[in-house]
């Protein structure tokens, strides 16, 4: 740095360089590397973001997957009376020399275990001991018989068929009458217990479709 005295004048004019000059090239680099780095931050974000939603889809799918392939819904019991005899409207119900019946019912119980894929459902001895299904009309007991032990694997369905019979069993003549005027016309209906459970009880037409406890 060089100080002049100018003539003709008391005034020092003092003249130098400063001591530090801006670089144009390190002030950009500066600023590209802030860029640089939100752009980062931002696709990080963006990443962060894609992977959350990516997990909760694919935990959705999952829930949705394992409950359509692997149900564990409770199994369900119906029964179909399939044929009867002992209950002709003609020979047996209305006949007035005969005052007792002896009917035989077969009883058809099912299970719908399809709803399960984990675990079969049973109707089995060594669980419950005998397992029975009786018939009555109204308030009048038609017959009894065992239902024999099977299975409904897991996705599956099976059925096991009771022959419940009555023998000289006694059955009001207004009742009697009522059973052969409905057999007659095809809308008779029993109800069917299946013991030792209290609450499996149903109405089942005879020689119709299964009927759900």
């Amino acid at each position: 740095m060089a100080a002049t005295k100018p003539h003709g004048g008391d005034h020092v004019v003092v003249m130098g360089y400063p001591s530090t000059i801006a670089d144009p090239c390190h002030g950009q680099a500066a600023s590209t590397g802030q860029a640089e780095g939100s752009s980062g931050r931002r696709l990080s974000n963006r990443a962060c973001c894609f992977l959350l939603v990516a997990t909760f889809v694919l935990a959705v799918v999952a829930v949705v997957v394992i409950a359509v392939e692997l149900p564990d819904g409770y199994p369900e019991y119906s029964v179909a009376v399939t044929a009867v005899s002992g209950l002709d409207p003609a020979r047996d119900l209305t006949a007035r020399d005969r005052p007792t019946l002896s009917p035989v019912l077969n009883v058809t119980v099912h299970i719908d275990n399809s709803r399960n894929a984990l675990h079969k459902a049973c109707i089995d001895y060594d669980d419950y001991g005998e397992v029975t299904a009786e018939v009555y009309y109204g308030d009048a007991f038609l017959g009894r018989g065992s239902v024999p032990e099977f299975c409904a694997r897991p996705r599956r369905q099976g059925e096991g068929v009771a022959r419940a019979w009555g023998q000289d069993v006694a059955v009001p003549w207004f009742l009697r009458d009522e059973l052969a005027a409905k057999l007659a016309v095809g809308e008779a209906a029993v109800t069917v217990k299946l013991l030792p459970w209290t609450t499996m009880v149903c109405n089942a037409k005879i020689g119709g479709d299964l009927s759900r406890f």
